[in-house]
């Protein structure tokens, strides 16, 4: 079976899955929507979505026509390892160290390590979107962030 019948069955159940669960915490009204409203939506757009990408996979285009297997071949998977566990850590640590300190760390290390971004702009960056972040959720969104063992 060629990838994208594959993935579009696999999205399919996730989206079976998701609309089933979302019926159990209710609907509710368009004017007054549901636990499970949202949820529904979501599953019944990418359940959509499946349908089309395994009718279209039916076509003859050749680049259509991978295997699964093809898909995996010469993946580089260290980087994908080494943010999976960056992101681990920032888990285990954001309500210690704080918002400012993990999520700077977060993004420091992703763009001057992994990315080898100059100095400038691996702390530029950062600086200035976890300043927006902060401001949007702080005084537009008011929801407070954690303020670590530092106070800020």
């Amino acid at each position: 079976m060629n990838a994208e019948r594959v993935g579009s069955l696999f999205w399919f159940i996730l989206a079976a899955a998701a609309i089933y669960g979302s019926l159990d915490l209710g609907l509710g009204s368009m004017g007054q929507p549901g636990s499970g409203f949202l949820t529904f939506v979501a599953g019944s757009f990418v359940a959509l979505m499946a349908i089309i990408v395994f009718v279209q996979s039916y076509r003859s285009d050749p680049a259509s026509q991978k295997r699964v297997a093809q898909l995996w071949q010469g993946v580089k998977w260290q980087r994908a390892i080494v943010i999976t566990i960056l992101i681990a850590v920032f888990i285990m640590v954001f309500e210690t160290l704080g918002f400012f300190i993990c999520s700077f760390a977060l993004l420091f290390i992703i763009m001057k390590w992994l990315e080898g971004l100059d100095w400038k702009t691996s702390v530029l960056v950062p600086a200035v979107t976890i300043g927006c972040t902060y401001l949007l959720f702080k005084t537009v969104l008011k929801i407070s962030l954690p303020a670590g063992i530092f106070g800020f």
